[in-house]
């Protein structure tokens, strides 16, 4: 993974509105540092837990004065493209979220391109989630008890809030399932690869129909086996080549012994013919619509994997012609095109070289994701259509031998029936015609059987092409888990070096800190450790829990395989009693290494404080004014 595709989500713009409309809250954010300040109860929780809700956090905890509020829109920026998130205020949890490619401005005067996709995916519809998580890249993520990962889950270790136990690594909620906890560190931590993700959606999926078809084709071999009849189609031709044989001589029996009988006029005769045209007609109308179904079938089959393919194709150029433009971007013009003279060389950053217009990059990136957005979603849609299109030719095939079979029968007994117009009938007619009728019912039963012998030939077909497939994605997967174990430990070495060197910068209050050696994460079990001991004093665990989840952040920063998108939202600078000098020293000690990392890899730090380090109010780090009991952060 490129410096240029590590996945990042930066907070440009923050607005809350009230129910009448007016403006409670509107802040612009930026890369690097940002501080929330101001007295306690001023309402500095509550703008980082509107954050946390309107990048797509559950949540309905609001206090008296969230409550009053009616939406919140946050502007993002996700991989160099612009989005404007849209959510109602309410107490019902699990609500939706509104989407808008583009600027929180342009999304003020357009409002029919907005798009509202609910929090949860369902066959027929995505979830924000999928929006989101296709923004950033992310692949979409099962835990091993088979739920889904949601931006919710992700958003879990990159909020630290005030509410949640300091022992605890991740925002805490009930009912918080191990298994999803190591499914968001993994994915975050960049343990696994996207081919790896894909590779295992692609087992599970294949190993599903596998399993599915194979119990299919022991249940119909196990019939066959115990009904004694053939179980090949070669086999159960030749049967159905012999009974024909049988039906043809008991025909020429019964043409030979009519014509030793007198003739007369049969009075039911124009009746019986009625009676066999009355089934043939629709038999030969279910043949042909069969035939024809399977054939346009074929046709929408071959259409279908054509635009598939087309649709792949444009998704790459797309995807092309953002790096494109990125690498033309780059190559500056020295000297004009047409003159050849120098070319003036102060011009302002964001604006063209050559013609001095401003850029536009990120509207041509915001563009071009939903673009592609919408086109993979289209794949995804004509996939699953051309595989339902697959499932019912196949259907049709299987069943065309028995009405083939019964048309020909048909015919054959409305040829005789005509025939037989002006015979008349003996005992010795009337019984051959009792075992025709007996012969044709076993060449029925046998185009019936015919039908599931092809239908075991094609389970047996598709058997071993799935269990070819398995084998390969089998090794695949172990393989790149091989390189997953080392990306882990190369992910929590270097969170162990950052948390050591936060743990040892920090005032002289807790003794084993200043002798820090290691670090113990343990995302499955949500806890920590260090050096063997997780029971420090309420203020040390809130410093030892804040330095390994911005260690966490860091080294996402120097780390190339991680995927935790360059954020983070701190509620709890100095909770659980930490003193104003401890907690200005982190604060110092966080924006410090934010600068080291300034030219190096963009980033965004939130953190709100009651009691701002001296050096940092009034520079650029701060957000908004200082709030006061007088003067809080919602204006409603």
């Amino acid at each position: 993974m490129t410096q240029e595709h590590k996945p990042y989500l930066f907070l440009n713009r923050l607005v809350i509105t009230s129910y009448t409309g007016a403006i409670a809250y509107d802040e612009i954010f930026h890369k690097g540092v940002n501080i929330i300040r101001g007295q306690n109860s001023s309402g500095k929780s509550t703008i980082s837990n509107f954050i946390f809700y309107a990048l797509g956090g559950d949540y309905n905890n609001w206090n008296s004065e969230s409550a009053k509020c009616n939406e919140v829109f946050a502007e993002v920026e996700i991989n160099k493209a612009t989005y404007t998130l849209r959510r109602k205020v309410t107490q019902q949890l699990r609500q939706p979220m509104s989407i808008f490619w583009g600027s929180f401005e342009e999304a003020k005067i357009d409002s029919i391109s907005w798009k509202t996709f609910p929090y949860s995916q369902s066959d027929e519809r995505l979830s924000f989630t999928n929006i989101l998580f296709n923004a950033l890249s992310f692949p979409e993520v099962k835990s091993e008890n088979e739920s889904n990962i949601t931006i919710h889950q992700v958003l879990r270790l990159l909020y630290i809030d005030q509410d949640s136990p300091t022992q605890n690594l991740f925002k805490y909620e009930n009912f918080d399932h191990p298994l999803t906890r190591q499914a968001i560190s993994e994915l975050l931590l960049g343990v696994y690869d996207d081919s790896l993700y894909k590779d295992r959606l692609s087992f599970r999926k294949i190993q599903k129909d596998h399993d599915e078809k194979k119990r299919e084709f022991e249940n119909l071999n196990k019939a066959y086996a115990k009904s004694g009849n053939a179980t090949t189609v070669d086999e159960l031709n030749k049967q159905v080549e012999k009974v024909r044989l049988e039906l043809n001589e008991i025909q020429k029996e019964i043409t030979a012994t009519k014509q030793l009988e007198k003739i007369r006029i049969a009075k039911n005769s124009a009746t019986r013919v009625e009676q066999v045209q009355h089934e043939l007609i629709p038999a030969k109308q279910n043949l042909k619509d069969i035939t024809n179904n399977i054939y346009q079938l074929d046709l929408d089959i071959i259409d279908s994997k054509y635009f598939i393919d087309t649709l792949q194709k444009r998704v790459i150029e797309i995807d092309n012609s953002i790096l494109t433009r990125k690498t033309l971007g780059q190559l500056s013009l020295d000297h004009c095109p047409e003159c050849l003279n120098p070319l003036e060389s102060h011009i302002a950053e964001g604006h063209c070289f050559l013609c001095k217009q401003t850029l536009i990059d990120t509207e041509e990136r915001t563009h071009a994701k939903r673009l592609k957005h919408e086109l993979e979603i289209q794949v995804q849609e004509s996939t699953d259509l051309l595989a339902k299109k697959q499932k019912l030719i196949s259907q049709l095939r299987g069943s065309l031998p028995e009405y083939k079979e019964k048309v020909i029968i048909l015919q054959r007994e409305l040829d005789l029936a005509i025939s037989e117009s002006q015979s008349s009938r003996d005992d010795k007619i009337d019984s051959l015609l009792i075992q025709k009728g007996s012969v044709e019912k076993q060449i029925e039963l046998l185009a019936q059987q015919l039908q599931g012998i092809y239908l075991l030939d094609q389970l047996k077909s598709e058997l071993a092409e799935q269990s070819s497939k398995l084998e390969i994605l089998r090794l695949s997967i172990a393989h790149k888990e091989n390189i997953q174990r080392s990306n882990k430990d190369r992910a929590l070495a270097d969170i162990q070096r950052k948390s050591v060197y936060i743990l040892k910068n920090d005032l002289d209050r807790q003794g084993e800190f200043k002798t820090a050696n290691e670090v113990k994460v343990d995302f499955y079990d949500d806890s920590m450790s260090l050096d063997g001991n997780f029971n420090f004093s309420a203020s040390s665990n809130t410093y030892l829990k804040n330095a390994i989840r911005f260690s966490i952040f860091f080294s996402s920063l120097d780390i190339e395989s991680m995927r935790y998108p360059k954020f983070i939202l701190c509620d709890n600078m100095e909770d659980k009693g930490m003193e104003k000098e401890r907690t200005q020293n982190f604060q110092n000690l966080i924006t410090n290494l934010s600068e080291k990392y300034k030219h190096k890899q963009e980033h965004q730090i939130i953190f709100s404080t009651s009691m701002i380090a001296d050096e940092l109010e009034g520079t650029v780090y701060c957000v908004g004014h200082y709030y006061a009991q007088t003067d809080k952060t919602l204006k409603t």
